[in-house]
């Protein structure tokens, strides 16, 4: 079994990190020995587009390419619609994650999802300035409440196993806690229509 992930996002969000964290949750849980995580972008800056790919499979990897037809497609950020509207590419019967306070309706509305995309749904700005999950005041901090998104709809890589490593990637235990609770939440609030 092999499982192709894409994150979206821009600069600065944690798109790079979020695949990094996955495909280490996913190499934790045994059923996947064979990972492969890496970055999309181009000259960087803060706010620039920025792609992020995982693949995770319990047989040997071969395809080094960039991931053309995920199982699984993660918005960070819903402006990347107007920009590298990546909606196309989804596998047939795939999930596409997004962080936005919208539902999914308007989301397919206003950024022409097609109708039999399956959506997931979570606030994850919301969630992170509820329990103050940001770099400064006014920055969320988006990539480990993505991973608890994720662990909703990849039971193969249960919550407890993306704690474990989003606890691991950070050394003081008060923010890896913090970053904990933010998985928790997004994994609770992501609503799939």
């Amino acid at each position: 079994m092999a499982i192709a992930i894409a994150f979206y996002g821009r600069g600065g969000q944690g798109a790079v990190t979020a695949a990094n964290l996955l495909v280490k949750a996913a190499y934790k849980t045994g059923k996947f020995p064979y990972i492969m995580a890496f970055p999309v972008f181009g000259p960087e800056r803060r706010g620039a587009p920025v792609g992020a790919f995982a693949r995770i499979s319990n047989q040997e990897i071969f395809d080094r390419d960039k991931i053309h037809n995920p199982d699984i497609i993660v918005i960070m950020d819903p402006s990347i619609f107007k920009t590298a509207n990546p909606t196309g590419t989804l596998k047939k019967g795939g999930i596409m994650i997004v962080n936005s306070s919208e539902d999914a309706s308007t989301l397919r509305e206003k950024y022409g999802i097609p109708s039999g995309t399956k959506i997931g749904i979570v606030d994850i700005v919301k969630i992170c300035f509820e329990i103050k999950l940001l770099i400064d005041d006014n920055t969320p901090i988006f990539n480990t409440p993505v991973l608890g998104a994720l662990a909703s709809v990849l039971p193969q890589i249960p919550l407890d196993t993306m704690y474990s490593a989003i606890k691991e990637h950070f050394p003081n235990p008060r923010v890896a806690e913090l970053n904990a609770e933010g998985a928790r939440r997004a994994h609770d609030a992501l609503v799939t229509s």
